[in-house]
């Protein structure tokens, strides 16, 4: 008998001996079956070393079969390099190319109250920037991935956690009751509900958040690009960043972040004044700071004698054509941290451990990450004949993700409540470095090379 075979009878029959007044045990239980829950899931079911452990994956909703229609999804995500890897290590990204994605080759960043901008692109022209992927279809792939190949992960659909006792140790089980009446223990509970999450909740873990007072406007836009529309766009505007994401050769998703009066102006519009008020927002030179521009001229008219260069032209976005029927919609915007993201048999991930403003398009990459981080710690557990809900293990998964989260996330704070303001200092100071970063290309493959790695 091997030795990972013995630590694996071992910890089946510790198992065993904890009280579980009769429920139904599992080894791990995933509440939330989103895109990061789901991908928590499928990874726990295809790895070798967690093969023999019963996982229950709760949803409350019901997840519908992926069906291809002409009207693409309002809610989008920007897929990075990493979680492209990711998806091909699951066995979901041929289906997903099959499907439908966008390649996003480069990103147009504009600031409206300057003429200061910054393109951001691989160095190596075969690489991509992101994908634009529906979100609807990530969670179908990954769903129908789960039921094909992970024998040892149940899906449990339209149910929901109603009472969850998490110990303060290892000599007691999580105990859950759902609302059918299925009362479970489990070794580990994995948090992946969300912003409001109810695992959070149960536990005893600091958590800073606050709202910004703005939501996020989403809508599928047809647009008249001038190339293969292969570009995202950025434009900061006084209330927020407008974001255009590419989903096909003349549409793209758009995500206007702005203030909670003005998404809701945005949604009382018919389609022709909506889409006449954001060409407006995304060409429009009223904020333009005289001040800056001045100064931004002089200082590229002097590089640009110095190293005989051009002057920069600023791109244009392309021009919004026409709004998808029934797309138009709102969510509100806010961070929030968790100060722990584990806790003896607890684990958060995704939004149930971090919200992060949408304005980098890395939340759920963030997400995605805290997936590859806890199954290493899991399956290091398992290696060393250790409790899945062992905290010297659970510690590793919350370091690392800690140390790659925080800083990202109060970049997107930072960058949000920098570029909200019209003071002409303020638009002067970020002109400039964005004026600088785009001349440095060291600097720029930097921060691509940062946003495309672990």
């Amino acid at each position: 008998m091997s030795l990972l075979s013995y630590r694996s009878i071992r910890l089946t029959v510790l198992a065993c001996n904890y009280s579980t007044k009769g429920n139904i045990f599992y080894d791990a239980v995933i509440v939330g079956g989103g895109m990061v829950g789901n991908a928590m899931a499928c990874s726990m079911g295809l790895s070798k070393t967690l093969s023999s452990k019963k996982v229950l994956l709760i949803e409350s909703g019901d997840p519908k079969p992926l069906v291809k229609t002409p009207i693409y999804s309002n809610r989008v995500s920007a897929i990075s390099p990493p979680s492209v890897a990711f998806f091909k290590k699951l066995g979901i990204w041929e289906n997903l190319e099959k499907y439908r994605i966008k390649r996003v080759d480069r990103l147009e960043v504009i600031d409206s109250c300057s003429r200061s901008a910054i393109r951001f692109e691989q160095s190596d022209p075969a690489n991509e920037i992101a994908y634009i992927v529906e979100n609807n279809a990530i969670v179908a792939l990954l769903s129908d991935r789960i039921r094909e190949r992970c024998n040892n992960v149940e899906i449990k659909t339209k149910t929901k956690v109603e009472n969850c006792v998490i110990p303060n140790s290892l000599a007691e089980l999580v105990n859950l009751k759902l609302n059918d009446g299925t009362e479970i223990s489990t070794s580990l509970i994995i948090g992946a509900d969300g912003v409001n999450s109810q695992i959070r909740q149960s536990f005893d873990v600091d958590y800073t958040s606050w709202e910004y007072g703005q939501k996020g406007v989403v809508a599928t836009l047809q647009i008249q690009a001038e190339d293969d529309n292969s570009a995202a766009w950025q434009r900061f505007s006084k209330y927020g960043p407008i974001a255009l994401l590419p989903l096909s050769g003349n549409l793209s998703s758009l995500v206007w972040t702005t203030s909670d009066e003005h998404a809701e102006y945005l949604l009382s519009l018919t389609p022709e004044q909506f889409v006449d008020e954001l060409n407006h927002y995304l060409t429009t030179d009223a904020s333009q700071s005289r001040i800056t521009n001045q100064v931004l001229s002089v200082v590229e008219g002097t590089l640009n004698s110095l190293c005989d260069t051009k002057p920069t032209r600023v791109p244009i976005p392309p021009t919004v054509i026409a709004l998808q029927s029934d797309t138009r919609a709102a969510f509100p915007l806010g961070f929030g941290h968790a100060h722990s993201y584990v806790a003896p048999r607890v684990a958060l991930i995704g939004d149930a451990a971090h919200r992060i403003h949408p304005l980098a398009g890395q939340g759920v990459n963030l997400g995605w990450a805290d997936v590859r981080k806890l199954i290493g710690c899991l399956e290091r557990s398992i290696h060393d004949g250790a409790d899945l809900g062992a905290l010297t293990y659970l510690s590793e998964y919350d370091s690392e993700g800690q140390r790659h989260n925080v800083p990202v996330q109060v970049v997107c704070d930072w960058l949000n409540r920098l570029y909200r303001t019209e003071a002409t200092p303020i638009v002067l100071i970020r002109s400039l470095g964005l004026f600088a970063v785009n001349r440095l290309t060291l600097v720029k493959d930097f921060i691509v090379h940062q946003t495309s790695s672990e």
